[in-house]
């Protein structure tokens, strides 16, 4: 499950171009960990700014996936203030 929801992801943002160029997706949760039941997927992207949040929030459709998608959206300097990818245990997946 892992490997095809992260190659899913990445097909994802390379179809979103522009919108996600500068972006840096991560998984985290039980996905990222290939638990068996997996119930959904944790799916953190950091972006450039607000600007770029609020783009992506558009742009993703949270249904189109195997699993609901739990996204969260930060710019680098929020992820930095509170640790996101340590405390996540997250993993870039894109670029």
């Amino acid at each position: 499950m892992r490997e095809r929801t992260i190659s899913k992801l990445r097909t994802l943002a390379t179809s979103l171009g522009e919108t996600a160029e500068g972006s840096e997706w991560h998984i985290f949760g039980s996905v990222d960990r290939d638990e068996p039941d997996a119930a959904d997927i944790d799916l953190m992207i950091l972006c450039q700014n607000d600007g770029q949040a609020d783009a992506l929030r558009k742009a993703i459709d949270p249904d189109a996936l195997l699993l609901p998608l739990h996204l969260a959206l930060m710019t680098f300097e929020e992820a930095a203030e509170v640790n996101a990818i340590c405390v996540q245990r997250s993993h870039a997946i894109f670029p």
